[in-house]
């Protein structure tokens, strides 16, 4: 597993805290869609991996994409810069993130962009089957992501490839450990297991490996900005808010432990067994 470390853009220390009443997922998507790029180091990162292990596949001159949980379209560029012939299904659950996507590719009428939700996926009838399907930091949010991606495995083509890039457990340590060392359990979303996002059966080959990044924070207030600015502060369900107190003194032990945080990262492609057509691979 490699490592790689980003640097930090914010050096504040946090003085105070405040609970916040949780919103639906897209709801928080939404309000972060206007300045996502400017907290998503790692996620620039991630993508750039995955769109690696992407173009060493062999697919169709002309794929049919479909994507899942776009974003603002970070993902979505970089491979349309590689498959300019493709034909996507753009999708994500936040529509203001997918507005931001459509205003940043020009991709014309070989584009759809949809509001769907990636765990049950609903695609247009005409969109029943992809070449590749793929999604990048996002399927964290699945309440179930092995039967999401399986649901997802569904629409491929015979050779077909499904490529997620995710958080797994061991991300954000840091954060966890500062908790831990007052008494107190992180409110922070669990991360699911790398051995949940292996196929079910042996109708699929599949290959995984996982990257660690380092995002050096500067400060628990650089941290918490970066969670707020990509729309992922929202609280493990269940758990209780910190008093203001306690927010102090684990941003002050997460500074003292110097301010960074991890992330694990499972890059998980899937192949459906089968040829496909005319493959090729990528230049």
């Amino acid at each position: 597993m490699s490592t790689a470390t980003l640097p930090a853009t914010d050096s504040t220390t946090v003085s105070r805290g405040r609970h916040r009443r949780t919103r639906p997922p897209e709801q928080r998507f939404d309000a972060a869609a206007a300045g996502y790029e400017r907290h998503a180091r790692v996620q620039h990162a991630v993508a750039d991996h995955l769109l690696a292990c992407i173009t060493r596949q062999a697919l169709p001159p002309a794929p049919r994409i479909l994507e899942i949980g776009c974003g603002t379209g970070i993902l979505t560029r970089k491979l349309a810069a590689r498959f300019t012939q493709a034909d996507w299904t753009i999708t994500d659950l936040a529509p203001a993130m997918l507005e931001q996507a459509r205003q940043a590719l020009r991709l014309g009428d070989k584009a759809r962009f949809h509001i769907m939700d990636g765990e049950h996926p609903e695609p247009p009838a005409a969109d029943r089957q992809f070449d590749l399907i793929c999604s990048s930091m996002a399927l964290q949010w699945f309440s179930n992501p092995a039967q999401g991606m399986a649901r997802l495995a569904d629409l491929l083509t015979p050779g077909g490839c499904l490529a997620v890039a995710v958080p797994i457990r061991g991300s954000w340590t840091e954060w966890r450990a500062a908790h831990r060392s007052l008494g107190l359990s992180s409110a922070t979303i669990p991360f699911p297991a790398a051995a949940r996002l292996r196929p079910p059966n042996d109708a699929f080959q599949s290959d995984m490996h996982m990257h660690r990044y380092i995002d050096e924070c500067g400060s628990a207030l650089g941290f918490l900005r970066h969670l707020r600015g990509i729309g992922a502060s929202a609280p493990r369900p269940g758990s209780r808010p910190l008093s203001v107190l306690q927010l102090r003194q684990v941003c002050a032990a997460f500074e003292q432990s110097g301010a960074r945080c991890s992330y694990r990262i499972a890059f998980s492609l899937w192949r459906r067994q089968g040829a496909s057509p005319l493959t090729t691979r990528s230049p």
